[in-house]
């Protein structure tokens, strides 16, 4: 786990845990070479006011097991996810609040299959994480299994982001489905949150930079609403 806050901080701050930890700080240790640079953002909204804390949880060759829910062929039809979202709530947490005091607002985010486990983490403990940072969802494993999963599952106190790029696809007319995906699935999400908010990123692709471009705009949407809610 890596942990950044502001210089000079109290220790009681909004917590926002990051799957993927390995590629949100800096490029040395990412898959794909480039990075979110989860620190600049914060920086830039704790200098607007809005300090926060990040838990970046780096992944192993374990990620398909780790952060899809549902057994399919990347896992070896062997998910893990459910006991990930164990130690999450059960061990991480619990620690952090230990040796922090409790946050103030709770976030979780990631992208792609890490948008998955988001999405699916949020329903599977509700109550848990108040804000979903739902980034570029991969929620096509087993025939789109998530979809069937969600019937019945609420939180109705949870504000979620979602987002996708308009690029996102091996052609034209792929990456238009999959926008229209990412909208078809937030009228699923409606009725069963508080709030969807939808930001599709123009001439964004599937990769670190697109995310990278889009994290300020969700951090300040989720610590600015935050702060009116206290």
């Amino acid at each position: 786990m890596r942990l950044w806050w502001p210089e000079g901080a109290p220790d009681e701050l909004p917590l926002l845990i990051l799957h993927d930890g390995q590629n949100v700080f800096d490029e040395a240790p990412t898959f794909a070479g480039s990075s979110w640079d989860a620190g600049g953002a914060a920086s830039m909204l704790a200098g607007e006011g809005h300090p926060f804390r990040i838990a970046a949880l780096p992944v192993s060759d374990e990620r398909s097991r780790r952060y899809v829910p549902f057994p399919f062929e990347m896992n070896a039809f062997n998910p893990g996810a459910d006991e990930y979202l164990d130690w999450l709530r059960d061990g991480l947490k619990p620690e952090l609040e230990r040796r922090f005091g409790p946050p103030t607002h709770t976030a979780l985010a990631g992208s792609s299959f890490g948008g998955l486990i988001t999405l699916y983490a949020g329903l599977h403990d509700p109550g848990e994480y108040g804000t979903w940072g739902v980034f570029s969802p991969a929620i096509w494993p087993a025939d789109f299994e998530l979809l069937r999963w969600m019937a019945g599952r609420t939180d109705l106190q949870a504000r979620v982001w979602l987002d996708m790029g308009d690029h996102e696809g091996r052609t034209t007319q792929e990456a238009a489905e999959t926008v229209q995906l990412t909208q078809g699935l937030a009228e699923t999400l409606r009725p069963k949150v508080q709030e969807v908010q939808v930001a599709i990123g123009e001439g964004h692709w599937h990769d670190e930079e697109a995310w990278r471009a889009r994290l300020p705009a969700f951090l300040r949407w989720w610590l600015t609403s935050a702060s009116r809610r206290q």
